[in-house]
């Protein structure tokens, strides 16, 4: 006798966990608790396209930490990691679903957007979906796109609106400022030298907001900082060295944050990058950035 409680699986790559992929795992949450089953995720490391299309595979919004930590917070009760390979890609569509009932026996129900693919050639789609599961005794939801501003919310979308510094309309996509993570190390010590001392946070990703100023924020011991954060123009030969660094003034903040590793979340641009004429120029351009900051924060 099978005593395992029903499973509502919900697959996809879920980078970033934005508002779209928040609502395929809520749908999976509330269907499990409506049959008094268990809802679960299954996504794929690495991502899918450095697999099958590894020369234009895109910059990821987040690390797997990250992901972890938002798909847990709609409610998931479990994360599965299935390793993605050439070998699972050419899996024919209803191959692939009789291996996804073989490792989850008490599987009764999958849920997934409507962009969502599977299979060789990607044969398998939302309206295969269901015939392709009948036979297994399995059922599928699809869950319509999420749309901010008449179009679609995709990780995609969310990228263009990062690397063009507009942190406004990446967070409303995304459900929350998005943010990096990293360790702070030595960087150029710059603005020691101006009297305005940064931490130096090396993300774990390559994905960057335009080069210019943002307002952010920054935990450090359980207390939020606001922050002004400086991403450097990496066409700037003066930053070869230090380029991968993002610079951030904590404000009302003292303290050694080196080694530590930090998350930082982007509010707004303030300015564009822009290359000083002097020392002081600089130093009154930042205290003007950082005043603008402070007011944002009040």
């Amino acid at each position: 006798m099978n005593n395992l409680r029903p499973l509502i699986l919900a697959i996809g790559q879920f980078d970033g966990v934005h508002c779209g992929h928040q609502k395929i795992l809520r749908t999976a949450v509330e269907t499990a608790r409506f049959h008094g089953g268990t809802a679960a995720c299954l996504t794929f490391t690495p991502h899918v396209a450095r697999v099958l299309n590894p020369a234009h595979a895109p910059f990821l919004l987040a690390t797997a930490e990250q992901n972890r930590r938002w798909m847990l917070e709609t409610g998931v009760d479990d994360i599965h990691l299935l390793p993605f390979t050439a070998e699972l890609a050419a899996y024919p569509p209803g191959v692939f679903l009789g291996e996804l009932k073989t490792r989850f026996p008490n599987l009764r129900e999958i849920v997934v957007g409507e962009n969502f693919t599977f299979g060789k050639n990607r044969e398998g789609n939302h309206d295969t979906l269901p015939t392709l599961a009948e036979p297994l005794s399995l059922s599928a939801r699809i869950v319509p796109h999420v749309q901010w501003r008449g179009q679609t919310i995709s990780s995609t979308r969310i990228r263009t609106a990062i690397v063009e510094g507009d942190m406004e309309a990446a967070a409303a996509m995304l459900g929350r400022a998005f943010s990096m993570t990293g360790a702070v190390g030595h960087g150029r010590e710059y603005g020691r030298t101006l009297g305005i001392p940064t931490a130096n946070l090396f993300p774990d990703l390559p994905i960057r907001p335009a080069p210019g100023v943002y307002a952010a924020r920054m935990e450090v011991d359980g207390i939020s900082y606001a922050a002004g954060a400086f991403i450097p123009d990496p066409a700037d030969a003066r930053q070869a060295l230090f380029g991968t660094a993002v610079e951030a003034h904590l404000l009302d903040f003292s303290g050694d944050l080196y080694d530590r590793m930090l998350e930082m979340a982007f509010l707004r641009r303030v300015r564009g990058y822009h290359c000083f004429s002097s020392p002081q120029e600089a130093i009154t351009q930042i205290h003007a950035d950082l005043d603008a900051i402070r007011r944002d924060a009040e």
